[in-house]
Protein backbone atom coordinates (compact mmCIF):
# COMPACT_ATOMS: atom_id res chain seq x y z
CA UNK A 1 0.00 0.00 0.00
CA UNK A 2 2.84 2.66 -0.24
CA UNK A 3 4.49 4.37 2.72
CA UNK A 4 1.53 5.65 5.05
CA UNK A 5 4.26 7.90 7.50
CA UNK A 6 5.38 10.39 4.39
CA UNK A 7 5.38 14.03 5.07
CA UNK A 8 5.07 16.84 2.59
CA UNK A 9 8.58 18.57 2.08
CA UNK A 10 8.60 22.24 0.69
CA UNK A 11 10.22 22.95 -2.89
CA UNK A 12 11.92 25.39 -3.97
CA UNK A 13 12.00 27.32 -7.15
CA UNK A 14 15.27 28.35 -8.55
CA UNK A 15 15.24 30.57 -11.48
CA UNK A 16 17.70 31.11 -14.28
CA UNK A 17 19.75 34.14 -11.92
CA UNK A 18 19.74 31.40 -9.68
CA UNK A 19 17.26 33.23 -7.38
CA UNK A 20 15.72 31.01 -4.86
CA UNK A 21 12.19 31.28 -3.47
CA UNK A 22 9.96 28.73 -1.27
CA UNK A 23 6.74 28.37 -2.66
CA UNK A 24 3.89 28.25 -0.80
CA UNK A 25 1.44 24.99 -0.14
CA UNK A 26 -2.58 26.49 -0.98
CA UNK A 27 -5.08 24.36 0.41
CA UNK A 28 -8.05 23.79 -2.42
CA UNK A 29 -11.37 24.84 -1.39
CA UNK A 30 -11.31 28.56 -0.81
CA UNK A 31 -14.01 29.06 -3.07
CA UNK A 32 -11.27 29.32 -6.49
CA UNK A 33 -9.93 26.11 -6.34
CA UNK A 34 -13.31 23.79 -5.52
CA UNK A 35 -13.69 20.24 -6.34
CA UNK A 36 -15.17 21.81 -9.97
CA UNK A 37 -12.10 23.14 -10.40
CA UNK A 38 -10.26 19.99 -9.89
CA UNK A 39 -12.37 18.14 -11.93
CA UNK A 40 -12.21 20.53 -14.84
CA UNK A 41 -8.24 20.63 -14.31
CA UNK A 42 -8.49 16.51 -14.80
CA UNK A 43 -10.42 16.54 -17.43
CA UNK A 44 -8.33 19.45 -19.62
CA UNK A 45 -5.19 17.93 -18.68
CA UNK A 46 -6.07 13.73 -17.86
CA UNK A 47 -2.13 13.21 -18.34
CA UNK A 48 -1.74 14.92 -14.61
CA UNK A 49 -2.60 11.42 -13.09
CA UNK A 50 -0.18 8.99 -13.05
CA UNK A 51 -1.54 6.53 -14.38
CA UNK A 52 1.94 4.69 -15.04
CA UNK A 53 2.67 4.05 -11.66
CA UNK A 54 -1.15 3.00 -10.95
CA UNK A 55 -1.27 0.51 -14.14
CA UNK A 56 1.96 0.70 -15.79
CA UNK A 57 0.33 -1.82 -18.82
CA UNK A 58 -2.48 1.76 -19.40
CA UNK A 59 -1.95 3.55 -22.30
CA UNK A 60 -2.23 7.27 -22.11
CA UNK A 61 -5.59 8.38 -20.54
CA UNK A 62 -8.11 10.05 -23.18
CA UNK A 63 -10.69 12.51 -20.88
CA UNK A 64 -14.21 11.22 -22.03
CA UNK A 65 -16.56 13.66 -19.70
CA UNK A 66 -17.51 15.31 -16.55
CA UNK A 67 -20.54 14.33 -14.19
CA UNK A 68 -21.77 11.02 -16.07
CA UNK A 69 -24.93 9.87 -14.48
CA UNK A 70 -24.99 6.41 -13.05
CA UNK A 71 -27.75 4.37 -11.32
CA UNK A 72 -25.68 5.38 -8.14
CA UNK A 73 -25.13 9.26 -8.83
CA UNK A 74 -22.77 11.46 -10.93
CA UNK A 75 -19.21 10.23 -11.79
CA UNK A 76 -16.85 13.06 -11.57
CA UNK A 77 -14.38 12.25 -14.16
CA UNK A 78 -14.32 9.67 -16.85
CA UNK A 79 -11.49 8.65 -18.92
CA UNK A 80 -10.72 5.74 -21.04
CA UNK A 81 -7.78 4.23 -22.87
CA UNK A 82 -7.25 4.04 -26.72
CA UNK A 83 -7.45 -0.18 -25.55
CA UNK A 84 -10.18 -0.06 -24.40
CA UNK A 85 -9.37 1.04 -20.16
CA UNK A 86 -11.52 2.47 -18.32
CA UNK A 87 -10.38 4.79 -15.73
CA UNK A 88 -12.92 6.64 -12.83
CA UNK A 89 -12.17 9.54 -10.32
CA UNK A 90 -14.02 11.14 -7.49
CA UNK A 91 -12.97 14.39 -7.16
CA UNK A 92 -12.90 15.15 -2.81
CA UNK A 93 -11.66 17.94 -0.67
CA UNK A 94 -10.60 16.41 2.41
CA UNK A 95 -12.58 18.77 5.35
CA UNK A 96 -14.31 16.12 7.43
CA UNK A 97 -12.84 12.54 8.99
CA UNK A 98 -16.12 10.93 7.73
CA UNK A 99 -15.48 11.55 3.80
CA UNK A 100 -13.04 8.54 4.08
CA UNK A 101 -16.00 5.56 4.22
CA UNK A 102 -18.26 7.98 2.18
CA UNK A 103 -15.82 8.12 -0.68
CA UNK A 104 -15.13 4.43 -0.74
CA UNK A 105 -18.85 3.61 -0.87
CA UNK A 106 -19.39 5.97 -3.88
CA UNK A 107 -16.69 4.85 -5.75
CA UNK A 108 -18.02 0.79 -4.99
CA UNK A 109 -21.33 1.71 -6.18
CA UNK A 110 -20.42 3.20 -9.15
CA UNK A 111 -18.16 0.16 -10.28
CA UNK A 112 -21.76 -1.31 -9.06
CA UNK A 113 -23.90 0.52 -11.75
CA UNK A 114 -20.97 0.09 -14.16
CA UNK A 115 -20.94 -3.84 -14.40
CA UNK A 116 -24.74 -3.85 -15.07
CA UNK A 117 -24.30 -1.65 -18.49
CA UNK A 118 -23.87 -2.93 -21.67
CA UNK A 119 -21.53 -0.51 -23.74
CA UNK A 120 -24.36 1.00 -25.32
CA UNK A 121 -25.69 1.75 -21.89
CA UNK A 122 -22.23 2.76 -21.36
CA UNK A 123 -22.26 5.40 -24.21
CA UNK A 124 -25.74 6.64 -23.45
CA UNK A 125 -24.81 7.78 -19.89
CA UNK A 126 -21.64 9.52 -21.19
CA UNK A 127 -23.48 11.21 -23.57
CA UNK A 128 -25.92 12.76 -20.76
CA UNK A 129 -22.67 14.33 -19.08
CA UNK A 130 -20.78 17.60 -19.23
CA UNK A 131 -18.48 18.05 -22.09
CA UNK A 132 -19.14 15.06 -23.71
CA UNK A 133 -18.47 13.23 -27.17
CA UNK A 134 -21.32 12.58 -29.82
CA UNK A 135 -19.26 8.85 -30.29
CA UNK A 136 -17.12 7.14 -27.77
CA UNK A 137 -14.75 5.61 -30.36
CA UNK A 138 -14.20 9.27 -32.23
CA UNK A 139 -11.90 10.39 -28.92
CA UNK A 140 -9.68 7.39 -29.63
CA UNK A 141 -9.62 6.59 -33.23
CA UNK A 142 -6.32 8.71 -34.02
CA UNK A 143 -4.58 7.61 -31.18
CA UNK A 144 -1.64 5.06 -32.27
CA UNK A 145 -2.50 2.47 -29.79
CA UNK A 146 -5.86 2.47 -31.15
CA UNK A 147 -7.64 -0.79 -31.31
CA UNK A 148 -10.29 -1.13 -34.43
CA UNK A 149 -13.78 0.28 -33.68
CA UNK A 150 -14.84 -3.43 -32.93
CA UNK A 151 -12.33 -4.79 -30.97
CA UNK A 152 -12.29 -1.37 -28.97
CA UNK A 153 -16.20 -1.95 -28.58
CA UNK A 154 -15.89 -5.66 -26.99
CA UNK A 155 -13.08 -4.26 -24.77
CA UNK A 156 -14.61 -1.25 -22.94
CA UNK A 157 -18.02 -4.14 -22.86
CA UNK A 158 -15.61 -6.68 -21.71
CA UNK A 159 -14.22 -4.31 -18.73
CA UNK A 160 -17.96 -3.01 -17.87
CA UNK A 161 -18.84 -6.68 -17.64
CA UNK A 162 -16.03 -8.17 -15.23
CA UNK A 163 -15.44 -4.71 -13.64
CA UNK A 164 -12.23 -4.41 -14.59
CA UNK A 165 -11.21 -0.46 -14.00
CA UNK A 166 -8.73 1.55 -12.45
CA UNK A 167 -11.39 3.91 -9.65
CA UNK A 168 -9.36 7.37 -8.18
CA UNK A 169 -9.93 8.88 -5.08
CA UNK A 170 -8.52 12.52 -5.93
CA UNK A 171 -7.79 15.48 -3.93
CA UNK A 172 -6.02 17.17 -1.42
CA UNK A 173 -5.06 16.68 2.27
CA UNK A 174 -5.77 12.75 2.03
CA UNK A 175 -2.51 11.63 3.78
CA UNK A 176 -4.20 11.24 7.15
CA UNK A 177 -6.51 9.25 5.35
CA UNK A 178 -4.48 6.41 2.98
CA UNK A 179 -4.17 3.64 5.55
CA UNK A 180 -7.66 3.76 6.72
CA UNK A 181 -8.92 3.85 2.64
CA UNK A 182 -6.85 1.03 1.78
CA UNK A 183 -8.11 -1.27 4.33
CA UNK A 184 -11.31 -0.61 3.15
CA UNK A 185 -10.75 -1.47 0.03
CA UNK A 186 -8.52 -4.23 0.61
CA UNK A 187 -11.18 -6.23 2.92
CA UNK A 188 -13.98 -5.36 -0.15
CA UNK A 189 -14.52 -8.88 -1.66
CA UNK A 190 -15.40 -7.47 -4.85
CA UNK A 191 -12.30 -5.67 -5.60
CA UNK A 192 -11.99 -6.79 -9.31
CA UNK A 193 -10.66 -2.78 -9.88
CA UNK A 194 -7.32 -1.35 -8.88
CA UNK A 195 -8.13 1.12 -6.71
CA UNK A 196 -5.78 4.37 -5.61
CA UNK A 197 -5.37 7.64 -3.89
CA UNK A 198 -4.01 10.57 -5.88
CA UNK A 199 -3.04 13.69 -3.94
CA UNK A 200 -2.64 16.88 -6.01
CA UNK A 201 -0.79 19.33 -4.00
CA UNK A 202 -1.01 23.08 -5.19
CA UNK A 203 1.67 25.43 -4.61
CA UNK A 204 1.42 29.12 -5.20
CA UNK A 205 5.06 30.55 -6.89
CA UNK A 206 6.19 33.49 -6.78
CA UNK A 207 4.61 35.01 -10.01
CA UNK A 208 1.24 33.91 -8.19
CA UNK A 209 0.64 31.03 -10.74
CA UNK A 210 -0.23 27.68 -8.94
CA UNK A 211 1.84 24.28 -9.73
CA UNK A 212 -0.06 21.67 -9.23
CA UNK A 213 2.01 18.75 -8.30
CA UNK A 214 0.38 14.90 -8.37
CA UNK A 215 1.53 12.03 -6.10
CA UNK A 216 0.20 8.63 -5.54
CA UNK A 217 -0.02 8.19 -2.43
CA UNK A 218 -2.04 4.08 -1.88
CA UNK A 219 -2.71 1.66 -4.77
CA UNK A 220 -4.44 -1.94 -4.19
CA UNK A 221 -3.79 -4.69 -6.84
CA UNK A 222 -6.78 -6.30 -8.39
CA UNK A 223 -8.15 -8.64 -6.27
CA UNK A 224 -9.90 -11.74 -7.72
CA UNK A 225 -11.87 -12.44 -4.51
CA UNK A 226 -15.24 -12.14 -5.43
CA UNK A 227 -17.37 -12.58 -8.72
CA UNK A 228 -19.83 -9.77 -9.40
CA UNK A 229 -23.23 -11.47 -10.59
CA UNK A 230 -26.26 -9.44 -11.87
CA UNK A 231 -29.74 -11.18 -9.31
CA UNK A 232 -32.85 -9.44 -9.77
CA UNK A 233 -31.46 -6.89 -11.27
CA UNK A 234 -28.88 -5.99 -8.14
CA UNK A 235 -25.26 -6.63 -8.65
CA UNK A 236 -24.33 -9.52 -6.00
CA UNK A 237 -20.55 -10.33 -5.13
CA UNK A 238 -19.75 -14.22 -4.95
CA UNK A 239 -16.48 -14.90 -3.33
CA UNK A 240 -14.47 -16.94 -5.53
CA UNK A 241 -13.45 -20.69 -5.03
CA UNK A 242 -10.08 -20.57 -2.89
CA UNK A 243 -8.94 -23.22 -5.52
CA UNK A 244 -9.97 -20.39 -8.56
CA UNK A 245 -8.01 -17.52 -6.85
CA UNK A 246 -4.82 -16.39 -8.39
CA UNK A 247 -3.86 -14.10 -5.86
CA UNK A 248 -3.43 -10.29 -6.40
CA UNK A 249 -2.31 -9.21 -9.82
CA UNK A 250 -2.55 -5.47 -11.68
CA UNK A 251 -5.53 -5.23 -14.02
CA UNK A 252 -2.60 -4.78 -17.04
CA UNK A 253 -1.27 -8.55 -15.66
CA UNK A 254 -4.29 -10.02 -15.81
CA UNK A 255 -5.36 -8.66 -19.33
CA UNK A 256 -1.98 -9.54 -20.59
CA UNK A 257 -1.99 -13.53 -19.10
CA UNK A 258 -5.85 -13.78 -20.44
CA UNK A 259 -4.69 -12.54 -24.00
CA UNK A 260 -2.30 -15.22 -23.98
CA UNK A 261 -4.16 -18.26 -22.55
CA UNK A 262 -7.19 -17.13 -25.37
CA UNK A 263 -4.15 -17.95 -28.00
CA UNK A 264 -3.34 -20.99 -26.32
CA UNK A 265 -4.32 -22.26 -22.83
CA UNK A 266 -0.74 -23.84 -22.48
CA UNK A 267 0.94 -20.58 -23.55
CA UNK A 268 0.58 -18.51 -20.38
CA UNK A 269 2.60 -21.46 -18.60
CA UNK A 270 5.30 -21.36 -20.83
CA UNK A 271 5.86 -18.01 -21.03
CA UNK A 272 6.07 -18.31 -17.31
CA UNK A 273 8.65 -21.22 -17.65
CA UNK A 274 10.72 -19.24 -20.30
CA UNK A 275 10.94 -16.26 -17.92
CA UNK A 276 12.06 -18.31 -15.04
CA UNK A 277 14.59 -19.88 -17.34
CA UNK A 278 15.81 -16.43 -17.86
CA UNK A 279 16.27 -14.96 -13.99
CA UNK A 280 19.45 -16.30 -13.49
CA UNK A 281 20.86 -14.30 -16.15
CA UNK A 282 19.57 -11.20 -15.05
CA UNK A 283 16.75 -10.93 -17.59
CA UNK A 284 13.80 -9.86 -16.04
CA UNK A 285 9.98 -8.74 -17.28
CA UNK A 286 8.74 -5.33 -17.68
CA UNK A 287 4.76 -5.02 -18.13
CA UNK A 288 4.02 -2.12 -20.55
CA UNK A 289 2.16 -2.45 -23.79
CA UNK A 290 3.57 -5.46 -23.91
CA UNK A 291 5.59 -7.82 -21.74
CA UNK A 292 9.30 -6.64 -22.00
CA UNK A 293 12.55 -8.89 -21.35
CA UNK A 294 15.30 -6.68 -20.45
CA UNK A 295 18.79 -6.50 -18.73
CA UNK A 296 20.64 -4.35 -16.93
CA UNK A 297 24.27 -4.22 -18.65
CA UNK A 298 26.89 -2.15 -17.06
CA UNK A 299 26.19 0.78 -18.60
CA UNK A 300 22.82 0.34 -20.13
CA UNK A 301 19.60 -1.63 -20.40
CA UNK A 302 19.27 -3.76 -23.14
CA UNK A 303 15.45 -4.81 -24.94
CA UNK A 304 15.70 -8.67 -25.96
CA UNK A 305 12.18 -8.19 -27.26
CA UNK A 306 8.59 -7.80 -25.92
CA UNK A 307 5.47 -9.49 -26.06
CA UNK A 308 2.42 -7.86 -27.21
CA UNK A 309 -1.71 -9.12 -26.17
CA UNK A 310 -2.07 -10.14 -30.31
CA UNK A 311 0.84 -12.54 -29.43
CA UNK A 312 3.62 -10.65 -31.25
CA UNK A 313 7.25 -10.81 -30.35
CA UNK A 314 9.01 -7.96 -31.53
CA UNK A 315 12.93 -7.19 -31.50
CA UNK A 316 13.66 -4.02 -33.25
CA UNK A 317 14.54 -2.35 -30.14
CA UNK A 318 17.07 -5.13 -29.11
CA UNK A 319 20.02 -3.60 -31.66
CA UNK A 320 19.99 0.34 -29.98
CA UNK A 321 23.16 0.73 -28.97
CA UNK A 322 24.22 -3.11 -28.74
CA UNK A 323 27.20 -4.06 -31.11
CA UNK A 324 26.18 -6.15 -34.08
CA UNK A 325 28.63 -8.76 -32.95
CA UNK A 326 26.30 -9.34 -30.23
CA UNK A 327 22.68 -8.62 -31.80
CA UNK A 328 22.97 -10.22 -34.78
CA UNK A 329 23.53 -14.04 -33.62
CA UNK A 330 21.04 -13.12 -31.73
CA UNK A 331 18.03 -12.59 -34.19
CA UNK A 332 19.33 -14.81 -37.11
CA UNK A 333 18.86 -17.82 -34.29
CA UNK A 334 15.13 -16.28 -33.78
CA UNK A 335 13.94 -16.27 -36.99
CA UNK A 336 16.04 -19.57 -37.71
CA UNK A 337 13.76 -21.30 -34.97
CA UNK A 338 10.52 -19.84 -36.96
CA UNK A 339 11.69 -19.67 -40.45
CA UNK A 340 12.11 -15.79 -40.81
CA UNK A 341 14.43 -13.35 -41.59
CA UNK A 342 16.29 -10.98 -39.97
CA UNK A 343 14.58 -7.38 -41.14
CA UNK A 344 16.01 -3.92 -41.52
CA UNK A 345 12.76 -1.66 -42.05
CA UNK A 346 13.40 2.29 -42.92
CA UNK A 347 12.63 4.60 -39.68
CA UNK A 348 11.45 1.46 -37.44
CA UNK A 349 14.60 -0.98 -36.72
CA UNK A 350 16.15 -4.45 -37.41
CA UNK A 351 14.03 -6.80 -36.37
CA UNK A 352 12.89 -10.95 -36.60
CA UNK A 353 10.02 -10.92 -39.42
CA UNK A 354 8.22 -13.33 -40.97
CA UNK A 355 6.58 -13.10 -44.36
CA UNK A 356 8.94 -9.69 -45.11
CA UNK A 357 6.53 -7.98 -42.25
CA UNK A 358 5.13 -9.04 -39.42
CA UNK A 359 7.15 -10.15 -36.72
CA UNK A 360 6.45 -13.49 -35.15
CA UNK A 361 4.01 -14.87 -32.81
CA UNK A 362 5.31 -16.04 -29.27
CA UNK A 363 3.56 -19.43 -29.44
CA UNK A 364 5.67 -19.97 -32.22
CA UNK A 365 9.04 -19.80 -30.31
CA UNK A 366 7.40 -20.95 -27.00
CA UNK A 367 7.13 -24.02 -25.76
CA UNK A 368 8.66 -25.83 -28.50
CA UNK A 369 12.02 -23.86 -29.08
CA UNK A 370 12.46 -22.67 -25.33
CA UNK A 371 15.90 -24.25 -24.97
CA UNK A 372 17.05 -22.82 -27.85
CA UNK A 373 15.76 -19.37 -27.42
CA UNK A 374 17.46 -18.86 -24.00
CA UNK A 375 20.49 -20.34 -25.10
CA UNK A 376 20.55 -17.57 -27.92
CA UNK A 377 19.75 -15.24 -25.37
CA UNK A 378 22.97 -16.50 -23.17
CA UNK A 379 25.03 -16.46 -26.00
CA UNK A 380 24.24 -12.83 -26.59
CA UNK A 381 24.28 -11.63 -22.76
CA UNK A 382 28.30 -13.41 -23.20
CA UNK A 383 29.15 -11.74 -26.16
CA UNK A 384 28.20 -8.51 -24.50
CA UNK A 385 29.52 -9.18 -21.30
CA UNK A 386 33.12 -9.70 -22.97
CA UNK A 387 32.78 -6.20 -24.73
CA UNK A 388 32.55 -4.59 -21.39
CA UNK A 389 35.49 -6.64 -19.80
Amino acid sequence: MGDMGRSRATPVLVGNDNRRSQLEHVRLGNGLFDEDWLQELIHNHPSILPISEIEPGFGNLIAVAREVPCRHGFIDNLCVTASGDIVVIETKLWRNPQMRREVVAQLLDYVAALVTMTYDEFEMAISRGQSAPRNLFSLVRDDPEALDEAEFIDAIAHNLRRGRMVVIALGDGIRAETETLGNLLQSHAGSHFTFALVELATWKMPSGDILVVPDTLAKTVMIERGIVRVENGEPVVRPVPATLQSGPQSISSADFWEKMAERDPALPNAIRRFTEALKPLGVYTELRAGLNLKVDMADQTVNLGYILKNGQFWTERTPLRVPERAWRPYLETLADLVGGTVRLASGFGTYVSIGGKEAPRIEQLLPRHHDAFVSAIETMLRTLNSEDA
